[in-house]
C-alpha cells in the first residue's frame, strides 16, 4: 500500500490543493454529486462509498494522458496496462476512497465555504490580466482532465478530509540530527583523482577466429541473434486526410466558410499602453496628477514623483479589448495615439492611461487565405462523409465481403505490410501506426479486427495473414554481425586486462600512474573533486569516474569501463564532508517525508482491516478485456 499512498499523494486533486488552480464559485452550486452510470454494477465497494466503472475510465485515461508527456502520443490504453498503470489506477482510487471513509466516520466535514477558500488560494484559474476568476480558463482544463464541474468539487471536498486525516498522522514525526548530520556528511564528502584512457591503437586489429568459436558465440549470444516474432498483414485505412484530396468544393462553400471563419481571419486592434496608478483612496492626487499633465508634465516622471511608481510597472504593455481590464476598456480604446485619459477608478485604485501606440484591426482577404480556406472545406466534407463510407465499410464485412474487395467498394486503402515487428513503426505513410501495431499484436494468424478507430478518427481494419515465430537467425546468415560482435568483445576483454594489470602495478609496486600514460601514449587526467552523484567532475569525465571513486581507497587503482573506453584510475584525495549551518534541513526534509509515507501507509494497511474493501475484477475485466486488477 506505500506505492498507493505515495500516487495518492500525487493525485490530481492533491496537486489542485496544492496550486494548481484557482476557482471562483460566484454562482455555483457545491451540492452536486459525481456522475451515476445508473447501474449497480461496480469497480469497486470502500464502505460506504464505491468506483463506478465511469470514474475509473476517467481516471485510467487521465493516466494514460499523463504517460503520453513521457512516451509520446503513440503510447496507448493496451501498453499502459501492460505497465500496470490499470492497476496502480484503481489502487489510487481505492486509496483515496478509504482516507474519505475514515475521515467520515471520525465526524470530519468540509464546509462549501472551506472548500471555496481552499481553490481560491489557487491561482491557476485566474486571469492573467485582471488578477479574478476566469470561468472559461476553468471549464476548458475541466474538459481537458476529463474531469465534471462537479466531480472536480466534490473530489476537492474528498481529498481535504483526506488530508485531514494524513495531516494529523504526519504532523508529530520527527528525525534525529545526528542521523541527518551522518548522512549530509556521506553525501558531500569529495573524492578526486588521476586517471588515462588506453591507447586503443593496439587493439584496432584482431584477427578473426575460425568458425567454431564463431559459432559457439553465436550460441552463446543467441538473444543477440534472433530474430523477432514477425508478421505479415493486411491492412486497409479509412481517414478524412485521405478523402479530403476528393472532395469537390464550389467557390460558393469557400466563400460561405471564409464568411463563418472570418474572426481568424481578423487581428484584432491592439494598443500600447502605460498606466499612473493611484490608491483607492486617493482620488484628489490622480486628479492632481491629471492636472499637472494637462500642463505639459512628462507623464512618467510624474508616475515615478508623485505616485511612487517604477518605470517597469508604469508600462503595461499591448492590448486588445478582450484583454485589458473591463474598468478600462472604454477609457483605452477611446483616446488617440498619444494622449492620456482622465482618473478612472476599478477595484485597485485611480488610474490614468496613455496610449502610446496603435496597430489597427487587419483582416486578411480571401485570396490571401484561399488554399487555407479550401483545405478546411474539403476536410470538413470528408470528416462528413467517412461515417457513412465507415458504415458501408462496416456492413460490406459483416456480409462476408473479403477484406480487400470492401476496401476497394468504399475508396479506403489497401496495405500489404510484411514482417512487421511488435513496437515499430508500419511506414510514414500510416498514420497512428503506433496504435495499429498494438492492436496487430493482439491477433492471431488468420484473424481480423473489427473495424477500429485511433485517437486521430482513422478507421482501419487489420488481418494477420502469416506469424513468423521468434527463432534464432542462421549462423550462415549472420555470420559477419557475429565476427563484429566478437571483435568487439575481445578488444573489450583485452582492453580490460590490460587496464587491470596496470591497475595492480599501482597498487601492488606503487607504479607512478603519470609515467604508465605517458609509457602507453596517453594522456593523463584529473578528475576534479566530486561528490558521489558526480558534482565537480570535470567537463570531460565520464560519470562512471566518479562512482568508481568512491568503491577505491586511497592512493589505490583499477580498470573502469566508460563506453567504449577503458580507464586506468587512480584515487589521490578523500575529502570528508563537511555540514555547514543548514546542510542538514534538506535531509531533514527527506527523511521525514520518507517517514511520512511509511506511517501513512501503516494506516492504509490498518484501515483496509477496519474498512471494507472490495474489488470487482469481473467488471474491470469487461471494461478492459484480456487484463485484470491484481
Amino acid at each position: 500500500m506505500l506505492a498507493g499512498i505515495r500516487s495518492f499523494s500525487k493525485s490530481i486533486f492533491a496537486k489542485i490543493i496544492l496550486g494548481v488552480i484557482a476557482i471562483s464559485f460566484v454562482g455555483w452550486g457545491l451540492n452536486a454529486s459525481m456522475l451515476d452510470l445508473g447501474t449497480s454494477r461496480q469497480v469497486a465497494e470502500i464502505g460506504s462509498q464505491n468506483i463506478s466503472p465511469a470514474e475509473l475510465d476517467r481516471a485510467f485515461q487521465r493516466s494514460i494522458q499523463n504517460m503520453r508527456s513521457v512516451f509520446g502520443p503513440n503510447f496507448d490504453r493496451q501498453q499502459a496496462i501492460q505497465m500496470g498503470l490499470l492497476n496502480n489506477t484503481v489502487q489510487n482510487l481505492v486509496s483515496q476512497k478509504i482516507l474519505r471513509e475514515n475521515a467520515k466516520e471520525m465526524g470530519i466535514g468540509i464546509s462549501n465555504e472551506k472548500v471555496r477558500e481552499t481553490i481560491f488560494a489557487s491561482p491557476g484559474f485566474q486571469n492573467e490580466t485582471t488578477g479574478q476568476f476566469d470561468r472559461e480558463r476553468f471549464l476548458q482544463a475541466l474538459y481537458s482532465s476529463g474531469y465534471t464541474e462537479p466531480e472536480f468539487i466534490e473530489g476537492v471536498r474528498g481529498d481535504m478530509m483526506g488530508q485531514q486525516v494524513v495531516g494529523s498522522l504526519a504532523g508529530a514525526v520527527s528525525v534525529p540530527d545526528v542521523m541527518a548530520q551522518q548522512i549530509a556528511a556521506y553525501r558531500n564528502e569529495q573524492r578526486s583523482g588521476s586517471l588515462f584512457a588506453l591507447n586503443t591503437s593496439e587493439f584496432d586489429t584482431i584477427e578473426t577466429p575460425d568458425d567454431a568459436t564463431l559459432r559457439k558465440y553465436h550460441e552463446d549470444n543467441a538473444p543477440q541473434f534472433t530474430a523477432p516474432e514477425s508478421r505479415d498483414v493486411t491492412l486497409v485505412t479509412l481517414s478524412a486526410k485521405d478523402l479530403a484530396a476528393n472532395m469537390d468544393v464550389t467557390e460558393e462553400e469557400i466563400l460561405e466558410a471564409y464568411n463563418h471563419r472570418l474572426p481568424e481571419f481578423q487581428t484584432p486592434e491592439k494598443r500600447v499602453v502605460e498606466q499612473i496608478l493611484f490608491a483607492p483612496n486617493e482620488k484628489e492626487s490622480a486628479q492632481e496628477a491629471y492636472k499637472a499633465l494637462q500642463g505639459g508634465a512628462d507623464f512618467m516622471q510624474v508616475a515615478t514623483d508623485d505616485a511612487g511608481m517604477d518605470p517597469s510597472i508604469v508600462k503595461l504593455g499591448e492590448f486588445t479589448a478582450d484583454n485589458i481590464l473591463p474598468d478600462l476598456r472604454d477609457a483605452t480604446f477611446g483616446l488617440e495615439e498619444g494622449a492620456f485619459s482622465e482618473p478612472v477608478e476599478t477595484a485597485l485604485g485611480w488610474h490614468i492611461i496613455r496610449v502610446t501606440g496603435i496597430t489597427p484591426e487587419q483582416t486578411e482577404t480571401l485570396d490571401q487565405v484561399r488554399d487555407d480556406v479550401e483545405a478546411g472545406v474539403r476536410q470538413f466534407k470528408a470528416e462528413d462523409a467517412i461515417y457513412d463510407l465507415a458504415a458501408k465499410l462496416d456492413d460490406e464485412l459483416g456480409a462476408g465481403t473479403p477484406l480487400e474487395e470492401a476496401a476497394n467498394a468504399v475508396g479506403a486503402k489497401t496495405y500489404k505490410l510484411n514482417d512487421v515487428v511488435r513496437g515499430e513503426g508500419l511506414g510514414t505513410e500510416i498514420t497512428d501506426s503506433g496504435e495499429i501495431n498494438a492492436k496487430i499484436f493482439e491477433l492471431g494468424k488468420g484473424e481480423e479486427s473489427f473495424l477500429e478507430e485511433t485517437s486521430t478518427g482513422v478507421r482501419y481494419v487489420a488481418r494477420v495473414d502469416d506469424v513468423t515465430p521468434s527463432a534464432l537467425r542462421p549462423f550462415e546468415d549472420v555470420r559477419d554481425d557475429v565476427v563484429t560482435a566478437w571483435k568487439t568483445d575481445e578488444r573489450n576483454r583485452l582492453m580490460l586486462e590490460k587496464a587491470d594489470q596496470l591497475a595492480a602495478s599501482i597498487n601492488d609496486q606503487n607504479a607512478d600512474i603519470a609515467t604508465l600514460a605517458t609509457s602507453d601514449n596517453a594522456e593523463l587526467e584529473q578528475s576534479g573533486l566530486t561528490k558521489r552523484t558526480g558534482q565537480g567532475l570535470q567537463g570531460n569525465v565520464s560519470p562512471a569516474v566518479a562512482a568508481a571513486l568512491f568503491t577505491l581507497e586511497e592512493g589505490k587503482a583499477k580498470a573502469v569501463q566508460s563506453g567504449d573506453n577503458v580507464l586506468v584510475l587512480k584515487l589521490d584525495q578523500i575529502k570528508a564532508g563537511t555540514i555547514a549551518e543548514g546542510a542538514t534541513d534538506p535531509v531533514l526534509t527527506e527523511l521525514k517525508q520518507g517517514l511520512n509515507e511509511d506511517i501513512l501507509a501503516e494506516y492504509l494497511d490498518y484501515l483496509q482491516d477496519e474498512i471494507s474493501v472490495s474489488v470487482n475484477n469481473s467488471v474491470i475485466n469487461g471494461l478492459y478485456p484480456q487484463t485484470a486488477a491484481n
